[in-house]
């Protein structure tokens, strides 16, 4: 037979079959003879003794039904429509959407207390919001440096003090900053910058504790004593239709005529007479300075720099071209000379060729980068002496060679290196940029295809064994090396040159020589 469950007020709220468990509510009903009963009961009887503690409501409340709120430490009653406290407040981060006309809810977000009117939620305090610190008029007590206790309002925003009201003037026994001293009526705190009242007054005693009678009018002319500073950034305007400004912004100081292609005059007073130093103009935004001495460095960073003068004398003994250049250079750098209607002359060093060049060229002084030109020009002079010791001549060689090697006319190209001993076909020896005095045929190539053959002068020679100086040297057996010449093996023809230093080893090293051409 079925279980009838009935409510306190008599009507039903389930009925529960035989051996059937019933969760219309929040606890079991258990039907007759439902196996395993006991465990539910003892669970019922836990849930009811703990009032169903969750930090979650019950989800199958029945008015009346009892809840302890976890997250909130609170009881809590159905009414029917929403769980509500049962002493209180109600504490949320929103407004509730129900309630009783009395009822007080904690707003957990702004720190707020509001009460309910039957309509709607009315603050009652504090005003200000969680996290805007102390806002508003509270009345204080202050002990002044006589010991006399005053009564005040202070004006305070965000944890800070705006101002402060008091009856009487007194000095505050623990300072207040901003505060040094507190005048009766309302004194302004100094410890915010800019602090002041806002509006309009249609009077006052002073300015700045000066009477109204010592301040400038701006209505008529007037005469002071002192020093004027414009404190302010704005621009300082000149002129009846504001034809000249002054302005300061930053670091930087600006005079401007805002008249269009207007200028701007500096003169001064030279022995009596009226005269102009300086003419900013307008139109095409240059200066002329009548006469200008500089005591310190001058930077021109323009593209072109023109001198119209009819002598210029520079007391710097060296010249820099192409200052603050890349690490690598990567560009030709020299001099140009206008010749008029003829062809230009151009004195520079080729970047790719890694020399100085004296040329004819069509260039025009506006190229940054590679030179072109149409020839050599030809240069007069008297050489003294040479830096370096041979003359030396490019020859396109059968394979890479080194300095001081032996060669002869022959192989595939048109030479190759001696491995003949005592050889009587003896061309040259391979000398190098840096030990040349004087090249040839420069652009045939370059040393690994072209290396350049020492035809006469002094020169390293690969020498295999011991040589003294003063030694005739011959062809050894080994490609492209010399040795130690027997007296026999002595001619016109065979002999490579004479050894001008020492030499004690016997493997294969280089030795300073004297050649000769070998035609």
């Amino acid at each position: 037979m079925a279980y009838t469950i009935n409510k306190t007020d008599g009507t039903v709220l389930a009925t529960v079959a035989d051996g059937t468990l019933d969760t219309t509510t929040n606890i079991q009903l258990i039907g007759k003879n439902y196996a395993g009963y006991g465990e539910i009961l003892n669970e019922n009887s836990v849930k009811l003794l703990e009032n169903f503690a969750s930090a979650s409501s019950p989800d199958k409340p029945l008015t009346g039904q009892l809840y302890y709120d976890t997250g909130l430490a609170q009881v809590k009653v159905y009414n029917g429509t929403a769980f509500k406290a049962v002493n209180g407040a109600i504490i949320s981060s929103t407004a509730p959407t129900v309630g009783a006309k009395g009822d007080m809810w904690y707003d957990d977000v702004n720190s707020q207390i509001y009460v309910y009117n039957g309509s709607t939620w009315v603050l009652v305090g504090p005003q200000a919001t969680a996290g805007s610190g102390t806002s508003g008029a509270i009345v204080k007590q202050i002990t002044d440096t006589t010991g006399v206790t005053r009564v005040v309002t202070q004006l305070m925003v965000s944890d800070s003090i705006v101002a402060i009201i008091s009856s009487v003037e007194f000095t505050p026994q623990i300072s207040i900053s901003g505060f040094a001293t507190i005048k009766k009526g309302v004194t302004l705190g100094t410890q915010i910058t800019d602090n002041k009242f806002q509006g309009s007054a249609t009077d006052s005693d002073a300015l700045g504790g000066i009477v109204a009678a010592n301040y400038l009018r701006s209505d008529t002319n007037d005469t002071f004593n002192g020093t004027l500073t414009i404190a302010s950034d704005s621009p300082l305007t000149i002129g009846a239709d504001s034809d000249v400004t002054m302005t300061q912004s930053g670091s930087n100081f600006t005079l401007k005529n805002t008249t269009s292609d207007g200028n701007i005059i500096f003169n001064v007073n030279d022995g009596g007479s009226d005269t102009t130093v300086l003419t900013l103009t307008g139109s095409d935004a240059s200066a002329t300075v009548t006469n200008l001495t500089i005591s310190g460095n001058l930077t021109v960073s323009g593209t072109t720099t023109t001198v119209n003068s009819t002598n210029m004398n520079v007391e710097d003994p060296i010249l820099t071209l192409n200052k603050n250049a890349s690490s690598i250079a990567d560009r030709d750098i020299g001099l140009l000379f206008d010749r008029g209607i003829n062809q230009n002359v151009a004195f520079f060093y080729d970047e790719s060729a890694d020399e100085f060049a004296l040329v004819n060229t069509n260039e025009d002084g506006t190229t940054a980068g590679a030179i072109s030109f149409t020839s050599y020009a030809t240069l007069h002079a008297t050489a003294t002496a040479a830096q370096y010791s041979d003359l030396a001549e490019r020859y396109e060689a059968d394979a890479p060679m080194e300095k001081g090697d032996v060669v002869e006319i022959g192989g595939s190209k048109e030479i190759t290196k001696v491995d003949e001993e005592v050889s009587d076909t003896i061309f040259g020896v391979v000398s190098s940029v840096d030990q040349a005095g004087f090249t040839m045929n420069t652009e045939a190539g370059n040393d690994a295809t072209h290396p350049l053959v020492a035809l006469t002068g002094r020169v390293v020679v690969k020498v295999e064994g011991p040589v003294s100086k003063g030694d005739r040297l011959v062809t050894s057996s080994t490609s492209g090396v010399a040795r130690q010449a027997l007296k026999s093996e002595c001619n016109a023809f065979t002999v490579v040159g004479r050894a001008l230093e020492d030499k004690n080893t016997d493997g294969i090293g280089l030795v300073l020589c004297y050649v000769q051409s070998h035609a």
